[in-house]
């Protein structure tokens, strides 16, 4: 029986996973095929995905296929080659570097208004972030004599309205310290208290240093999510297991768990927490691993048990027309952010590891948002199609963004480049798409512990 819900399980991750590929794809080939039917331009095939055809129809003069392997699709329009193009009216060389240029930027424009419904859907139907509840509030902090206590809701801040932990952040990044009001919900209640800031340095989400304004507020709970084997999990700490004491020091809260397991010295910590409302001990050994340290750069030995703070979720539900702004500022914050890190891995302050993914990646994220609702899973569509947008404007050939690069040249030039550097620029970019794909499957293979367990197998075989 667990073995068949586990069969139906995969069967449905892999259904999800196709249907939101096919989304993307669907909506990216139809911008630049309905763009070319407003051309004037004949669009001979309109393809989803790859290899032998599993199914077709010609409507209205153009062949509608879907074929063996998702991964891709293609319109094919009249006179998209140079070298067979006959000038026809209809054919896409016949018509201006203008109008050829708006046909391929237009499919990733539609992924940018993808992303953008998306968005916008997400926010009325509850967008999900963690939660802004307060657990705790730091003793000598700029919020200790405000009046918020523990277990009030964050909601606002100077009247902007959150939507989660992650948007405070944002809200919070930059070097005003003047007071700030920060509007709390207490049983069912808003009220408003002034706190001034204090700014100080930390990284960013892309660990970044970043000037914030701290308020003195914490958000991370002790209740822990367990790290697979680990000390705590092979010590038989549970997920959800609330954390109250560290040998002899009380745990209120994540920032006094971190502080109390970095002051410990003996071989073993004793572990207080309590499961299902009742108290128990144990002891573990700590894994010691070393660290740089952020404010010397050197290495330090740092005792590790093996959990995360296991934070509450909520959903940020607003209007109609709320949520059409909330959707651009989401699509704004993402598409700069991803440029962001496009340009700190370029420049190799930032591990290309942590900002690539591929095929394998994006369906262990489809599969994981799509268990935790519907709203997850749009969210998930949105940041992905963004992502596409992105990627595909990148100036390199055969992407989109390496067309318009050529495009650009010819209306520069007054005509197009010869045939032959066409082609070397096209060897090029396609041999680079090629081992970036190799690359980013290498990385998503090493994310998930598989190029681990294929060495231990040949390791172990040899023995």
């Amino acid at each position: 029986m667990m073995a068949f819900e586990g069969v139906l399980s995969g069967f449905w991750s892999t259904a999800i996973f196709l249907l939101v590929l096919s989304i993307l794809i669907v909506v990216h080939e139809w911008g630049h095929f309905i763009t070319a039917k407003l051309q004037g331009i004949q669009v001979d095939e309109f393809a989803l995905g790859f290899g032998p055809t599993l199914w077709q129809r010609k409507w209205h003069g153009t062949n509608y296929m879907i074929k063996a392997f998702p991964l891709g699709g293609y319109v094919r329009m009249a006179g998209d080659e140079r070298e067979k193009a006959t000038g026809a009216p209809d054919e896409f060389f016949s018509k201006s570097p203008e109008q050829r240029a708006l046909v391929v930027f237009n499919g990733p424009l539609i992924n940018f208004v993808l992303a953008y419904v998306s968005f916008v859907l997400v926010f009325m139907l509850g967008y999900p972030d963690l939660s802004t509840k307060v657990t705790e509030v730091v003793q000598d902090g700029p919020a200790v004599t405000s009046g918020i206590q523990v277990g009030d809701r964050v909601v606002a801040l100077n009247g902007k309205k959150l939507w989660g932990l992650m948007h405070m952040e944002r809200l919070l990044e930059g070097t005003d310290d003047s007071p700030m009001t920060v509007t709390i919900e207490r049983g069912g209640q808003k009220m408003d208290y002034q706190i001034k800031p204090e700014v100080e340095e930390r990284p960013d989400l892309l660990q970044v240093p970043t000037m914030f304004r701290e308020i003195g507020l914490g958000f991370l709970p002790n209740r822990v999510a367990i790290v697979d084997d680990t000390p705590a999990d092979k010590a038989g700490l549970m997920p959800e297991d609330v954390i109250v004491g560290i040998d002899n020091m009380t745990v209120t809260n994540w920032r006094t768990l971190h502080e109390a397991v970095a002051d410990t010295t003996g071989e073993f910590i004793k572990v207080s927490y309590i499961r299902d409302g009742k108290p128990a001990v144990m002891n573990i050994k700590p894994k010691i691993v070393e660290r740089t340290d952020s404010e010397t750069g050197e290495m330090k030995k740092v005792r590790q048990l093996g959990v995360a703070p296991m934070q509450d979720t909520a959903r940020y539900r607003f209007g109609f027309l709320e949520s059409f702004g909330y959707g651009w500022d989401q699509l704004w914050y993402i598409t700069t952010l991803t440029y962001e890190a496009l340009y700190r891995m370029v420049t190799k302050t930032m591990p290309a590891r942590d900002s690539l993914t591929g095929p394998v990646g994006i369906f262990v994220i489809v599969q994981e948002s799509a268990k935790l609702g519907l709203s997850p899973l749009i969210f998930t569509l949105g940041v992905i199609s963004a992502s596409l947008a992105i990627f595909n404007l990148l100036p390199m050939l055969p992407l989109d963004g390496g067309h318009l690069a050529l495009l650009a040249v010819e209306k520069a030039r007054g005509r197009p480049l010869s045939q032959k550097v066409d082609e070397f620029f096209a060897k090029l970019g396609f041999t680079f798409i090629i081992l970036l794909a190799l690359y980013v499957f290498y990385i998503d293979f090493d994310r998930f512990g598989w190029i681990a367990t294929v060495k231990d197998f040949f390791t172990n075989l040899g023995k």
